[in-house]
């Protein structure tokens, strides 16, 4: 963050945020290795954190917000989900950790009040999926939910996949539902008419893109992985599954949904009555809108 950028703010003073950030990178990277238990490195979570500030600055500036307080909410909104190397222990949501390191470091680095008190509210109202979220809660929601579309996210989906050692196998196969899936509905969840726009242009990208993907993998005999448009609980879901089980048996699918920690997930489970084999996957039930937002929306 430059302070040349950002001086309507009065955030920056004496290179207090680039020391900010700096720190918050050394944290968050030693907590995410902790966590995978691998040695600390870039780590995928700090590099998310920083698109979605950067992605939060374009869209405040959209919304009349101040940029760095845009940018400085992006950067701390999941700076918690790995706290002391767990991933929500005991069903915390990660949002409340990342609240005391947002007080913390505005401790330590001077942050104003106001600024603190609006961020960690933003927060609070994300986890809560309040009824009139604050203009910094939608563009936060925006921003979050954008990274994942486009040609960068499903870049990012692979990178995370090979991360975990999966790479392109049958596994992240059938999780490129929850993409499609959010793909599809990604225009008309975004809380700001910017957010709309973005979305409009990126969600395409993202569903051509794994479209093209399965057809080469079942053009080359790789995998025989295909789409189908399926209508659960009045939201249509692009269910990605092979035509059969290895064992050349059908297969059966099942869906359903449970209260999860952060939203009410969708499980999708793909079995063979004939070898027992059995595969689930699940994800967040996309937060539909009843219409495009406007840019008067309740603060």
């Amino acid at each position: 963050m430059r302070c040349g950028t950002f001086k309507e703010s009065g955030l920056c003073r004496n290179d207090q945020i680039q020391l900010l950030e700096a720190d918050l990178k050394g944290h968050i990277r030693k907590e995410e290795a902790g966590y995978s238990g691998k040695r600390q490195g870039e780590g995928s979570l700090w590099h998310h954190l920083v698109r979605v500030a950067h992605l939060a600055e374009k869209l405040g500036r959209s919304e009349g917000l101040d940029p760095a307080v845009c940018r400085l909410a992006g950067l701390f909104h999941d700076a918690g989900k790995f706290s002391d190397g767990t991933y929500h222990q005991g069903d915390r949501p990660e949002e409340e950790r990342s609240v005391e390191l947002l007080i913390e470091y505005a401790g330590r680095y001077g942050l104003n009040q106001q600024i603190v008190d609006d961020i960690s509210r933003s927060f609070g109202q994300l986890y809560r999926d309040e009824a009139h979220p604050s203009a910094l809660t939608r563009v936060l929601f925006d921003a979050d939910n954008l990274d994942k579309l486009g040609s960068l996210g499903i870049a990012n989906y692979f990178v995370k996949s090979g991360l975990k050692g999966n790479g392109i196998s049958p596994d992240s196969l059938y999780r490129l539902t929850a993409e499609l899936t959010y793909a599809r509905h990604a225009p008309a969840c975004m809380a700001t008419p910017a957010g709309y726009e973005l979305a409009s242009r990126k969600a395409p990208e993202t569903y051509q893109f794994i479209l093209n993907l399965l057809k080469s993998l079942r053009d080359d005999g790789i995998f025989n992985f295909s789409v189908e448009a399926v209508t659960f609980d009045h939201l249509i879901l692009d269910v990605v599954s092979p035509s059969e089980c290895e064992c050349r048996a059908d297969l059966q699918r099942r869906l359903w949904k449970v209260k999860g920690v952060k939203c009410l997930e969708i499980h999708v489970e793909h079995f063979c009555p004939h070898c027992e084999s059995r595969h689930e996957i699940r994800f967040c039930t996309p937060k539909l809108r009843a219409r495009r937002p406007e840019g008067d929306v309740a603060v």
